[in-house]
């Protein structure tokens, strides 16, 4: 069964690859889709934020432990990863076509299962989809785009993809039940009348890392890091 799975896993890969390189067109999309994901997602954050309704409070409990999730769902993803052997990228492993134009991927040193990038997107998008099912799978439809896009520039294998997104909507479902999410968002949701440009402040601060993954938090724990590993030597 694990061999019939890992050359269904290539076979799957080889498919989507194989169209790399093929079309200038399918190439730049590929590669730039990824732009949209920021700002669709903070539209999305301000139109339901400001959105009038009776529903106004859980929805913004909703969203306030919808940070939370993001960010469990990257250290539980993580935690995989480092429970597992490690895992090349296919475009390393196996080969894989490049795209027509010059693309220079910035990667981190990191096995390649399961993949942070669909791990954080289908949370947000799990997230979303609690609040508002249209957002929410608008967004989980550019997050299945990114994740095929991942797959067709050799970024990552199917399989990559679909435990990380997995983990991100389980983790979702799991931290947004009604007592956890009361319990986290009301102390955060009372802090916004109280103190209104400090709050905001640093609201609209963690969306943008939220955004992104939390890719300047994990570049400036990274550096931390490094710094006392090369200290203690």
């Amino acid at each position: 069964m694990a061999d019939f799975l890992g050359g269904l896993d290539v076979s799957v890969f080889r498919a989507l690859n194989d169209l790399c390189g093929s079309s200038p067109t399918l190439d730049r999309i590929a590669v730039h889709v990824e732009i949209i994901k920021g700002p669709l997602f903070m539209g999305i954050i301000g139109l339901l934020w400001y959105r009038p309704g009776k529903e106004t409070p859980r929805r913004r409990e909703t969203l306030i432990t919808m940070i939370l999730t993001v960010a469990l769902s990257l250290i539980v993803s993580r935690i995989i990863s480092m429970l597992l052997p490690f895992r090349s990228r296919p475009m390393y492993s196996i080969g894989a076509n490049a795209p027509s134009l010059e693309w220079h991927p910035d990667l981190e040193h990191w096995s390649s299962f399961p993949s942070d990038n669909a791990t954080y997107l289908f949370a947000i998008a799990a997230g979303l989809w609690l609040v508002s099912r249209w957002w929410g799978l608008l967004y989980g439809a550019l997050a299945g785009v990114v994740a095929l896009a991942r797959v067709y520039l050799g970024i990552h294998y199917p399989s990559d993809v679909l435990v990380g997104a997995l983990v991100g909507v389980a983790t979702s479902v799991a931290v947004n039940r009604e007592t956890i999410r009361r319990r986290i968002a009301a102390p955060v949701l009372a802090c916004e009348p109280l103190y209104t440009p400090y709050f905001y402040g640093l609201f609209f601060l963690t969306l943008g890392e939220v955004s992104g993954g939390f890719q300047t938090t994990r570049r400036i724990a990274v550096a931390i890091v490094h710094f006392f590993t090369s200290y203690s030597r």
